[in-house]
């Protein structure tokens, strides 16, 4: 079961998008505008899983090899990555299933595609990279982090352009 978990999280957590996808263009004219901007985060968010762990790639590497960890099994790696994708769950998915109960959940994904976009510019430095590049970073700036300005934007009273 752990080695069928660790090879499909990915495809699960796309699953996911895709749904989020269709569901907004099915519900587009009867969603209010921060739930949209969270339901783009949420495809972002899967975008972003995709650049980070297989196109270009890498990024496990970088983490591992920061932490002095080598050698591990692609099940260790896929493993890690389920952890991941559950807590995506909670910070991206639950916050847009629950929106008309509870949308100051949607601050939990905007704080993570703030500091997502940081994180990624940073680690250029941080893991001596030789491009100013690392794997995560295009969706990062492109994906999560305009998304989570218009969440704060429709979220957050008096500040944005209200739910």
């Amino acid at each position: 079961m752990k080695g069928l978990w660790a090879k499909s999280n990915i495809w699960i957590l796309t699953a996911a998008g895709i749904a989020v996808a269709a569901y907004m263009a099915l519900a587009w004219d009867a969603m209010p505008a921060g739930q949209r901007a969270l339901g783009f985060f949420a495809m972002g968010i899967v975008l972003h899983e995709w650049e980070e762990m297989h196109f270009p790639g890498g990024f496990y590497d970088l983490m591992t090899r920061k932490f002095g960890i080598e050698g591990y099994t692609q099940q260790q790696a896929g493993l890690s990555h389920g952890a991941v994708v559950v807590a995506i769950a909670f910070f991206a998915f639950v916050p847009f299933l629950l929106w008309e109960r509870a949308p100051w959940l949607a601050g939990i994904p905007a704080i993570l595609g703030f500091f997502e976009a940081v994180i990624h510019v940073v680690g250029i430095r941080i893991h001596n990279l030789p491009r100013p590049y690392s794997p995560g970073m295009a969706t990062a700036l492109l994906c999560l982090l305009p998304s989570s300005i218009a969440i704060v934007m429709f979220v957050t009273p008096g500040i944005g352009a209200g739910g």
